[in-house]
């Protein structure tokens, strides 16, 4: 559900705030609503994490559906009539920012830890599964809010389609029910570190290595992803006729080129790379190759793109990229974490959001600055060397993992179990005392 509304947040507010409504602010403050959602969304996953490791589902997806559906209801009251240039830009942020990221964190875990713990056989392929909802709302929530608002105006638009977003979480509330073949750790002290904090989570390598490379992950990726609309406007990508279904008839105000296919093939990678992961049994293999071809494709066809055609084919194949590299972590997590710490997964898989989220907020911040002082080649060397960082990071961090593995299995092998000794012989007629007192 969080990663559906992902591509309303990316995909169908921003435009509308930049082109109509809040004309008058300024990209950086644009910007800030949906990082600021971004964020939150992230931010928060180390306590929801642990709620759902104590089968608090419930309460977690009640906090969401409320939340979410008053952020988005209470925004068609953030202007007059949805007129140009009448929205109030506090109040948008405080609705669209705040309330609607905070009641995304109540979902984002939720729903990878839910469906990794009910088929932990085939996890890696139900986690791709579901993620796929943020390609698909890349595609129908900007679709069904521009409809909305171009029928029924921006308030009761709005209106309409908080009903819709009350709607589909309501099923999740409902559907989400916790697996209960997992233990159940209650909650202990609410300001004591340790309850929100495994220790041991710290202490593994691996899974240390890998939240790093996650968050290097998310800072290049949307650096690429926040610019990529300005850099198709400032090499002359893009026009209408270039677009698929376009009308030919004169050049897009605003780059529509992104929006030709990446949303799509997101969900191409996203299943793809589960497919993958499950056939290898390895999701961080699978994660490994995609941010090395990721880091590529930013390296070279980012600066160098020749033509239309060729921008064309960079957004569709990073967009599957991104697809896999951004559905990938939570199964990454369900790979490293020990047996005996399964019980764990949730807390495990919040603390690496929350340390994603502020690397999330900075890497396109540090991509900005490079662009604004270096031109906007540098965005793409920027995520290109991250990401080729993050791929030595995760196989360094999958090195670790099977040495852990072999050491296992060769201490298991030295370990031999202790056969049952021979019956003593007997000491009636020898010379031996066989008991010494």
């Amino acid at each position: 559900m969080a990663q559906e509304l992902e591509g309303l947040c990316g995909f169908g507010f921003w435009g509308f705030y930049d082109e109509h409504l809040l004309t008058k602010s300024t990209d950086l403050q644009l910007s800030l609503i949906g990082a600021t959602e971004s964020f939150l969304l992230l931010l928060p996953s180390i306590f929801a994490g642990r709620l759902l490791d104590a089968r608090r589902h419930y309460y977690l997806g009640f906090v969401g559906f409320l939340l979410l559906f008053l952020g988005y209801f209470l925004l068609s009251f953030t202007s007059d009539q949805g007129l140009k240039d009448q929205g109030r830009y506090g109040f948008v942020f405080l609705t669209s920012g705040l309330l609607a990221g905070l009641g995304m964190t109540c979902f984002f875990t939720y729903s990878s830890h839910n469906v990794i713990q009910w088929f932990p056989r085939k996890r890696y392929i139900a986690a791709g599964i579901t993620s796929t909802g943020a390609g698909a709302g890349g595609i129908i929530y900007p679709l069904a809010f521009k409809f909305l608002v171009a029928k029924y105006g921006f308030p009761t638009g709005v209106r309409i389609l908080s009903s819709i977003v009350a709607g589909t979480t309501l099923i999740a509330f409902v559907l989400g029910a916790p697996c209960v073949d997992i233990p159940r750790r209650p909650v202990g002290p609410v300001f004591k570190a340790s309850t929100w904090i495994d220790r041991q989570a710290l202490r593994n390598r691996p899974y240390t290595l890998y939240v790093i490379a996650v968050a290097l992950v998310y800072g290049g990726f949307y650096s690429v992803a926040f610019h990529v609309t300005e850099w198709a406007e400032v090499k002359g990508f893009g026009t209408e006729e270039d677009i698929p279904g376009g009308t030919g008839e004169r050049p897009a105000p605003k780059s529509r080129l992104p929006d030709s296919g990446s949303p799509r093939t997101s969900i191409i990678g996203r299943l793809a790379s589960a497919v993958f992961a499950t056939h290898l049994s390895n999701p961080i293999v699978v994660h490994a190759a995609t941010t090395f071809l990721a880091s590529l494709l930013a390296f070279f066809f980012w600066p160098f793109a020749p033509n239309n055609g060729a921008a064309i084919a960079f957004c569709a194949i990073f967009g599957a990229l991104g697809g896999s590299m951004l559905s990938l972590p939570a199964s990454g997590v369900a790979y490293l974490i020990p047996d005996e710490r399964q019980s764990h997964a949730g807390q495990w898989t919040g603390m690496m959001w929350s340390a994603v989220s502020l690397w999330a907020l900075v890497g396109p911040l540090v991509a900005a600055a490079l662009k604004r002082h270096f031109g906007m080649n540098l965005v793409g060397y920027w995520t290109g060397a991250t990401l080729l960082i993050t791929t030595v990071l995760l196989a360094w961090s999958i090195y670790l993992k099977r040495k852990e593995e072999h050491a296992v299995i060769v201490g298991e092998a030295i370990e031999e179990p202790k056969t049952e000794e021979s019956t003593p012989p007997s000491t009636s007629g020898s010379g031996f005392v066989g008991t010494i007192v």
